[in-house]
């Protein structure tokens, strides 16, 4: 078990950080699951996998940008 300390930090214990491959720097976030809290490993990536895929096929980035600020000729 884990103590949270004076500034609010809270030590991962080396079973769980070796288990998660969390490193000096590795971005965690802690997410609302139910009545849990849980510590979810790069985030960033989560996001990315989840997402990945969606628009293909969709307009490109400048096809959209000229359909909303009007195209430039």
């Amino acid at each position: 078990m884990s103590k949270v300390t004076a500034k609010y930090q809270v030590t991962i214990p080396v079973n769980v950080r070796k288990e998660l491959g969390i490193v000096p720097g590795t971005e965690v976030d802690i997410a609302k699951e139910g009545q849990k809290y849980v510590l979810v490993v790069d985030p960033i990536e989560t996001v990315r996998r989840k997402w990945r895929g969606r628009f293909r096929g969709g307009p490109t980035t400048m096809e959209y940008m000229d359909e909303v600020r009007g195209k430039i000729n």
